[in-house]
């Protein structure tokens, strides 16, 4: 099994030089940093975590705690923050709920992040990991937690959304989810910012996966009355509720344009490309990144961090055909 030392020998450095190029130190010259790279993957070199940790009291792990798997928007977001991670010189451990607690207890993780859990799990939650004593912070949060945190400024998203499709002619606009309330107390604020009228009856419950928006729009009884465009709690719930009204009959959007939020690569591929609002999850992953190797080696960093929505326009938003008429 090959060493630090050996790959040293092998790319003609120093034993400090790979063990810092391993470790990410931005001290290292990014072609030195890549030759030892590139030496340590030709001969398969597996870092030993423990080792790492007596020699430096650092495991280089960061965790990354879920509530949940489901919804397709966390594996990107896992994703593009492990490749942050990396860049960074980290490893990311992604467990779910409480389940990672033993596990980053035997690693010593140098800091935790987590996703912003429901409110009333939160306290509980927290305190569990708080006892691991290391840096953390809630990614995602809606309101200050009395810690560093990450927000995403959701209902300025939903703002955005409601302008938008107020630009395009619509009056009439309904909201598909009722299980996040911050969405849909900015639902609401957006009407009243916008001038637009709210109706109760234009709010239609489902919680948040694609069966729920499909449900939600197949028991929707349609009038003349109803939405001439809607906004989706979440990606897959608007997935769900497109595939409802093409079932039903309508055409997105000549007949009802629709607006999703979370962009995701997919969203592009539905059956009609779907416009939608959500945070660049480019930027949520480096700005994550930043966040924690800060609070681990305790530079000063301000927070909130807050993450404004973008609309991506695709064809699923359309003039109000009854300004057309």
């Amino acid at each position: 099994m090959i060493t630090i030392k050996d790959i040293a020998k092998l790319a003609g450095v120093s034993y400090s030089t790979v063990s810092k190029a391993l470790n990410g130190n931005p001290l290292i010259k990014p072609e030195t940093r890549e030759k030892v790279l590139a030496v340590a993957e030709k001969h398969q070199y597996s870092k030993n975590i423990m080792a790492t940790q007596l020699s430096s009291g650092k495991s280089h792990i960061i965790g990354f705690v879920l509530d949940e798997l489901s919804n397709p928007l966390f594996s990107n977001i896992s994703k593009n923050l492990q490749l942050e991670l990396k860049n960074r010189g980290y490893q990311m451990i992604l467990v779910v709920s409480t389940d990672g607690f033993e596990i980053f207890s035997q690693l010593r993780v140098d800091g935790c992040i987590f996703w912003d859990y429901r409110l009333d799990k939160r306290e509980d939650f927290l305190n569990k990991f708080s006892n691991l004593k290391i840096p953390w912070f809630l990614l995602g949060a809606d309101e200050n937690p009395n810690s560093p945190y990450i927000k995403i400024d959701r209902k300025e998203g939903i703002f955005k959304a409601v302008e938008l499709l107020k630009s395009y002619g619509h009056r009439r606009i309904g909201f598909i989810g009722t299980s996040q309330d911050i969405k849909v107390d900015g639902y609401k604020e957006a009407l009243s910012r916008t001038g637009l009228p709210y109706s109760a009856d234009n709010l239609l419950p489902a919680y948040s996966t694609w069966e729920d928006g499909y449900l939600a729009v197949r028991n929707y009884q349609f009038t003349e009355q109803s939405p001439t465009a809607f906004i989706g709690l979440n990606n897959m719930v608007t997935k769900g509720a497109l595939r409802a009204l093409l079932e039903a009959g309508f055409k997105v959007p000549e007949d009802i344009s629709l607006i999703g939020y979370d962009d995701l690569p997919e969203m592009q591929y539905t059956e009609v490309a779907i416009t939608t609002i959500g945070p660049p999850l480019d930027e949520l992953a480096i700005q994550a990144a930043e966040l924690i190797v800060a609070l681990i080696k305790n530079k000063s960093m301000e927070y909130p961090v807050v993450i404004q929505p973008r609309i991506y326009e695709r064809n699923s938003v359309a003039r109000n055909k009854e300004e057309i008429d």
